[in-house]
């Protein structure tokens, strides 16, 4: 499973950081997820080797620009791609059906692939299939935001093809349901169990991408197991009690401390103020350094403050390393 940052400012777009957005990828699987696209990721994507015809599903956590604007133009220059036809569906908050509709029909744009809709209003259970598990959770903002637990399900172990050879069973029909754990018998009237030829179960990993949210307590009864939690860090402490207008956003210091009491193996702050450069600067206040030292100082896990094209990579045992910080050079068209 990887997580591929496409845009980690809050807001407005900096010279080093585009606005929000974060694409999901799984291994032996062609198809990927979005969370949130705001104004310009489409040519976030472009640099990445991302594929906007495989672009399967999107889920947008809230209504403001920074999160959403950047829609249309996707889904725009997805449909002028060959092998594009595959529907695309998109989660999110009341009002994001109407939102893209209106800018599809003004713009006098067709799609040559059908978009489904699914508005969410609550916390509940948004998608399921065989695989995987989709809850969306209610948070506190400004405008209704959700952050997605993504739950992937447990998935049989290995078949032990020399086992089920050894006890004179011939490949075929029955290797499959061996291989889902059902009995077989064989001609000679033999009785065998699928679950005598099966490996241990690879648990499913889970991950929370959480929107804006000035309250990440209200997650806690959600990052239980939870490999890897992705939450916004707009400000410090310091900043947020100097801002004459009061955002409704996480500081890192709440978010970190929400993460070091469940346990949370690895968190990922991001959506940072543009207030916050990664330039380190001496006696600096607006360095990027200011958020890590304060999360640091709560949260002892595997801490990662994310950058625009970081692709993190979290493996079956749970371990989330960064594969690469370098966008690709722009693909052609």
């Amino acid at each position: 499973m990887k997580f591929h940052f496409l845009g980690t400012s809050a807001g407005s777009p900096t010279i080093e950081r585009n606005v929000t957005s974060l694409a999901l990828t799984f291994e032996q699987k062609s198809s990927w997820y979005l969370f949130d696209a705001g104004d310009g990721t489409q040519q976030q994507i472009l640099r990445t080797s991302l594929s906007l015809p495989r672009l399967d599903k999107i889920f947008v956590t809230h209504m403001h620009g920074d999160h959403c604007y950047g829609l249309p133009g996707i889904l725009t220059s997805r449909g002028l791609m060959s092998g594009s036809e595959g529907k695309v569906t998109i989660f999110g908050p009341k009002g994001i059906k109407k939102f893209i509709e209106t800018i599809l029909k003004l713009s006098h744009t067709k799609l040559k692939y059908p978009i489904d809709f699914v508005e969410v209003t609550q916390s509940e259970t948004v998608f399921e299939d065989e695989n995987e598990k989709f809850d969306c959770v209610k948070l506190s903002h400004d405008v209704p935001s959700y952050a997605y637990v993504v739950q992937e399900k447990d998935r049989p172990g290995a078949f032990d093809v020399s086992k089920a050879k050894a006890a004179g069973i011939t490949s075929g029909p029955l290797y499959g349901k061996l291989t889902r754990g059902e009995k077989v018998t064989l001609e000679d009237g033999r009785e065998f169990d699928g679950k005598d030829f099966v490996g241990e179960a690879k648990k499913g990993r889970k991950v929370i991408i959480g929107g804006d949210n000035d309250s990440p307590e209200l997650l806690n009864g959600y990052l239980q197991d939870a490999e890897v939690f992705v939450h916004e860090s707009t400000h410090t402490v310091d900043v947020k009690e100097n801002l004459v207008w009061k955002a409704r956003h996480s500081t890192a210091a709440s978010v970190a401390q929400v993460a070091q009491e469940k346990n949370v193996k690895n968190l990922i702050l991001t959506h940072f103020s543009p207030r916050f450069s990664l330039r380190v600067i001496d006696e600096d206040d607006s360095s990027m350094c200011r958020i890590r030292e304060e999360a640091e100082g709560i949260y002892k896990g595997n801490l990662n403050l994310a950058q625009d094209f970081d692709c993190f990579c979290l493996n079956r045992q749970g371990e989330l390393t960064l594969e690469k910080r370098k966008a690709v050079k722009r693909r052609k068209s």
